[in-house]
């Protein structure tokens, strides 16, 4: 659990220490008020990421050199998470003072589950934001997941770049790479999309959504019943000639099927993002279950995206659930019902600045 964030020079914040409890805690305020960057915050101490830019300049502000965010953890394991980024492109993150080798230690010391309007909208945005949902998902409950990934990316960057400069040399050691990597990354993806829709039926029970005949599938990025290296075979020609790898996990998906089509061609709007919504509260059942560390929730303006019965269904989930969650609203009075005002803390935010408002 997070109990104490500083955060220094991010966007209108200037500077803000506060301490937070189990449970829902509220941050209310108007547009531009600086709730949503509270959560972004929290987003760069569990990443080394924003959630809201991939520049890191857009979010020091602008007399200031550098951003900092400091949290203290108390479970499973006390530790304090740093994590300090300059304008120029260098900073450092560290875990009890000592500096992380890789970005995805924060991640594993403070899983985050996030529910924003980004995130709700991933089943109608493509295959690009589905695979990054699902990835994100996988390397939390598959141990190997993240090495895995970054040999995958690693053969494929170098065979594409054979690939696009026409050269002779034979990419037979980077193809059969793709081709081990590749389908222990698909099975990986297959596992957890199981597990996935599994607690997403529960989801959709707890919180009474109704849905027709859905299922929750992955397509591995190539078919034909072919393994991984006889489709990379028989693509080789084709490859050549357009300069890039054309099948693979690179190019799978995850795609949410309701009567037996794709649920973007089916659902309205507001109901794929209830969708989306239930199905992020599903990864965080699973992450915990398969990890025994349960994920910190941040919950950016959800309640704005859903109407109000699904909003109270999930935000009473949520809190029965036992997760901890950070959410802005507009205020606290839907939330307050809906939990049965089991409200941790109400923090209102004005220019930057916390005011509490319990």
């Amino acid at each position: 659990m997070l109990n104490q964030l500083s955060i220094e020079n991010f966007r209108n914040i200037t500077a803000m220490s506060l301490s937070l409890d189990e449970g829902l805690t509220a941050f209310t305020g108007d547009n531009g008020a600086g709730k949503t960057s509270v959560l972004d915050a929290v987003h760069l101490l569990g990443t080394g990421k924003p959630f809201s830019t991939h520049r890191i300049n857009h979010v020091i502000q602008r007399e200031s050199s550098f951003v900092q965010v400091v949290g203290r953890l108390s479970a499973p394991a006390k530790a304090i998470l740093g994590v300090r980024r300059d304008r120029g492109g260098g900073g450092e993150a560290r875990i009890s003072g000592t500096p992380v080798k890789t970005l995805s230690e924060l991640a594993k010391a403070m899983p985050l589950v996030v529910m924003n309007a980004e995130t709700l909208n991933v089943i109608r945005d493509g295959p690009e934001g589905r695979r990054k949902f699902i990835d994100s998902f996988v390397f939390h409950v598959e141990q190997d997941f993240a090495q895995m990934s970054r040999r995958y990316q690693n053969a494929l960057k170098q065979r594409n770049a054979l690939l696009r400069d026409r050269c002779s040399s034979d990419d037979a050691v980077w193809v059969r790479d793709l081709a081990v990597t590749g389908e222990l990354l698909s099975a990986a993806r297959s596992r957890a999309v199981v597990s996935l829709a599994k607690a997403l039926e529960g989801v959709l029970s707890d919180v009474d959504i109704s849905l027709p005949s859905w299922k929750l599938l992955q397509r591995p990025g190539w078919g034909g019943g072919l393994s991984l290296y006889d489709a990379l075979s028989a693509s080789s020609d084709s490859d050549k000639q357009r300069g890039f790898t054309q099948v693979g996990p690179h190019r799978g998906d995850v795609v949410f099927m309701v009567e037996g089509s794709p649920a973007h061609e089916v659902l309205s709007r507001g109901q794929m993002r209830v969708l989306m919504a239930a199905t992020k509260l599903a990864q965080a059942r699973v992450m915990r279950r398969d990890t025994g560390v349960s994920p910190l929730l941040l919950v950016d303006d959800v309640a704005a995206e859903l109407d109000a019965n699904n909003a109270a269904g999930l935000f009473r989930n949520m809190v029965s659930d036992g997760f901890q969650v950070l959410a802005t609203m507009v205020d606290a009075t839907g939330a307050s019902a809906w939990t049965e005002n089991r409200l941790s803390n109400v923090f209102h935010v004005e220019h930057g600045t916390i005011i509490d408002g319990n």
